[in-house]
């Protein structure tokens, strides 16, 4: 199931990869700026802060994907038994996402961060400066529109994790079946109808 996770999480995170770089043009900022900001919270700067960012959400989306697929193995309820379900889960999951991790770093760590790049408070390059201002200035659309990106990827994670898991449950279910029909015949033979 972690397997199966993971390469439904990184499909998700790959699904999001020209997202990104499509925002990073919209709101009119250099491309890669997304992963750069996480690669600056742990004090890398340019291409290596980039890169860190890029595998940090990589390695996010795959343990996400691990996780969910784990988690759905604890009930039957939460078994991912077909496509809506698996997308319907995967939407809800990358909604915790958002509210339990994504806002709280955006909020604490990232915003605080570009704020202090704004102000002239860290020492920045003023192309450095002008895009912190950007990014502040476009903070709730951007705020709005992770919102929307991580919906997508649950989406995108919940469906392939469907499609992984379609023969896996299809087949437990088949088992299901025979051992029922299997128990139904011998308690037919062992107490014949009068």
């Amino acid at each position: 199931m972690a397997k199966t996770g993971c390469i439904a999480g990184l499909v998700g995170g790959f699904a999001l990869f020209s997202s990104f770089f499509w925002i990073d043009n919209d709101i009119g900022v250099p491309f890669g700026t997304f992963y750069k900001i996480v690669g600056m919270l742990v004090g890398l700067d340019g291409l290596p802060a980039i890169m860190f960012g890029f595998f940090a959400h990589m390695l996010t989306a795959a343990l996400i994907g691990a996780i969910f697929c784990i988690c759905s193995t604890l009930h039957r309820l939460l078994q991912i038994s077909g496509v809506p379900k698996g997308i319907i889960g995967g939407a809800v999951t990358g909604i915790q996402v958002y509210a339990i991790f994504f806002m709280p770093i955006t909020l604490y760590l990232m915003m605080p961060m570009i704020s202090d790049q704004a102000s002239g408070l860290s020492l920045v390059s003023s192309e450095q400066m002008e895009i912190a201002k950007t990014l502040l200035a476009t903070s709730n659309d951007i705020l709005w529109g992770s919102l929307i990106l991580h919906v997508l990827y649950g989406s995108v994670m919940g469906l392939f994790c469907s499609f992984m898991l379609y023969e896996d449950y299809s087949m437990k279910d088949k088992i299901k079946k025979e051992k029922k029909e299997k128990w139904e015949k011998s308690e037919s033979e062992h107490w014949p109808s009068t």
